[in-house]
């Protein structure tokens, strides 16, 4: 051996100790395949006379999936799924300047993550490092024009941020035990099959169904940092749904959704049946409720109608996910940023309110919470951040993606679906002090209304999801939630009148929410002292809430787990317009099955 062969032998060597050890779990083939390949591109990926990547990431994400559907009392499908994604994160630069963060005419989702492949769905070696080194040769390509069209867009900028493009975190290794598909398709077979056919004794119901799914996903994710992460992620979750027309040809639907991280915690069939039964019920009155005219008034929120309110008007503006620069002011029309942050160390809610968001915990008061996790998907530890502290907004949620107020993730950095993962709540919890019973919020209820000299006030106890529930969305409200300003609340289900005379309570229909804000949450008169625990899915925001607001192409289970857990809230004043949808002569036949 020649004294030149000793060099390049020694240089390597080094060259491998500056990279941070990772020593993937013993006989993982998934892992070793990842950690192999990271080390050897981030040694070896390089076009002559131009940069190396920095950093680099991988995702694999192992799903399996059952999914049963049934309507009228018979199954329409009933499959099981087996399939491996991969996201790889490439960065060039450095931690202050690289590739990210640039919406170019090459990048429309201006972040590190180009490019996302399936991986084969057999645990062998080659197959998937080669799977991982395709995906990363092109998003390397692609990154080093990026980062040129990035330098070229800044200077030619008068004044640029001064923000780094990526934080510096703290490396972590967990590597937690597999989750299994343990479940037994028979039997969920059967139990979706007789829950469809409750829908066969409601007559004014036109069309209904059912669908289930159980959800179990091992997620390996490796980067050059050091962080060496297996972590298993399970779901399960059943809906009902249900619509129909009222006489006068308004579309009417309901719909109620179950939710657990196993498929052992959901709640029993005859549980399940109840809701069914009920929520059923409910959409029968709704076909003889009569129509509400446009209002303006008090109107109280109460179970889960408070818990959408949070979660629509308030939680996408607790996201601190600084908007990339773009050279297109159309697309810079489209990023969404929240209208919380030039109000951080201020009022934002009334005094009485805190919030929390904490993915750490699993259980509320017996009731579980789907937006539990450990990690998030950039590796960062997760814990719980004090986001309101008397109405006082103290911080918000981040990934590694800094601004100026804040230089760190709290771990919040979750990947939708669609594009790069975008910062998002897990479990939020929304507390008041001092806070009222349902009985002492419905008495101010009606002395707001007498103040105004009002027959009536409002309360909502249910408003609509349409993934769940069906999409029945106008185009104007699409293309306000494309241009990432606030869309419109979903409209209410379950609506009320509530009478000044004697308090009584009579069912309406036929309205539509006008803009709620999130400044109009600073209005919140009194809170409850209730607490909703409301697991749903997130649909992310922006171009990419309006893609999974269509259920992701049809699928009812579209977006990642998360939590809200809120009181009741009661507002002097809102407005509520006429919903305008277009109507329909109800069919003309009577349905088969009651004819």
């Amino acid at each position: 051996m020649n004294a030149h062969q000793i060099t390049a032998i020694l240089l390597a060597g080094l060259m491998l100790l500056c990279l941070p050890a990772m020593m993937p779990a013993e006989n993982d083939v998934i892992l070793e395949a990842m950690t192999d390949e990271l080390n050897r591109s981030m040694t070896s990926l390089q076009i002559e006379n131009m940069e190396k990547p920095y950093y680099l990431e991988y995702t694999v994400s192992d799903n399996r999936q059952l999914q049963i559907e049934a309507v009228f009392g018979a199954l329409t499908g009933s499959s099981e799924s087996h399939n491996r994604f991969l996201r790889v994160g490439l960065r060039i630069g450095d931690y202050q300047l690289d590739n990210t963060g640039f919406m170019g005419s090459r990048n429309m989702f201006g972040g590190a993550v180009r490019d996302t492949g399936r991986v084969v769905t057999e645990d062998d070696y080659d197959a998937i490092r080669h799977d991982i080194w395709l995906v990363t040769d092109r998003v390397y390509k692609s990154a080093l024009e990026e980062l040129a069209a990035k330098k070229a867009f800044i200077k030619n900028q008068a004044q640029t941020e001064d923000i780094p493009d990526f934080s510096k975190e703290k490396s972590v290794k967990a590597v937690a035990p597999l989750a299994a598909m343990k479940v037994d398709r028979e039997k969920w077979e059967t139990v979706v099959k007789n829950l469809s056919a409750l829908l066969r004794h409601f007559p004014s119901i036109y069309d209904s169904g059912i669908e289930m799914q159980m959800r179990v996903k091992n997620n390996y994710y490796v980067n050059s940092e050091g962080t060496v992460l297996r972590q298993p992620e399970t779901l399960a979750f059943l809906v009902a749904y249900a619509s129909t027309q009222a006489p006068d040809g308004m579309k009417l639907k309901n719909y109620i959704p179950f939710y657990a991280p196993t498929v052992d915690g959901l709640p029993k069939e005859e549980e399940m049946a109840a809701g069914i039964r009920k929520m059923a019920e409910e959409l029968t009155a709704l076909t003889k409720a009569p129509v509400l005219e446009e209002y303006i008034g008090p109107v109280l929120f109460t179970g889960q109608a408070s818990a959408e309110l949070f979660t629509q008007v308030l939680a996408p503006h607790l996201s601190g996910e600084r908007p990339p620069l773009t050279e297109n002011p159309r697309m810079a029309e489209m990023m969404p940023e929240s209208k919380l942050t030039p109000r951080l160390n201020r009022s934002v809610l009334p005094r009485e309110i805190s919030i929390i968001d904490d993915p750490t915990r699993t259980v509320f008061e017996k009731h579980p919470l789907i937006g539990s996790f450990k990690f998030d998907d950039q590796g960062v530890a997760t814990g719980p951040v004090t986001l309101v502290d008397k109405g006082v907004l103290k911080t918000l949620l981040m990934s590694r993606r800094p601004r100026e107020e804040i230089a760190n993730s709290n771990g919040h950095a979750r990947y939708v679906g669609v594009g790069n993962v975008a910062v998002h709540m897990g479990n939020l919890f929304i507390t008041a002090e001092k806070g009222k019973t349902y009985k002492q919020l419905k008495k101010e209820l009606l002395e707001f209304c007498g103040d105004q000299k009002l027959p009536f006030g409002l309360m909502v106890k249910t408003v609509d999801n349409p993934v769940l529930s069906g999409v029945d969305v106008s185009l104007s409200s699409l293309l306000v939630r494309s241009r990432g300003g606030d869309p419109e609340m979903t409209a209410p289900v379950m609506l009320y009148k509530v009478y000044v005379e004697d308090g009584r309570e009579e069912l309406v229909r036929g309205v539509t929410f006008s803009e709620i804000t999130v400044n109009n949450l600073r209005d919140i008169a009194a809170v409850g002292n209730d607490n909703y625990v409301h697991n749903r899915m997130i649909t992310g925001s922006g171009a990419t809430r309006s893609f999974a607001f269509f259920g992701g192409g049809g699928n009812r289970g579209a977006g990642i787990p998360g939590t809200v857990v809120a009181p009741s809230v009661l507002f002097e004043e809102l407005e509520l317009k006429t919903d305008k949808g277009s109507r329909k002569n109800p069919p003309l036949l009577v349905h088969p099955f009651f004819r």
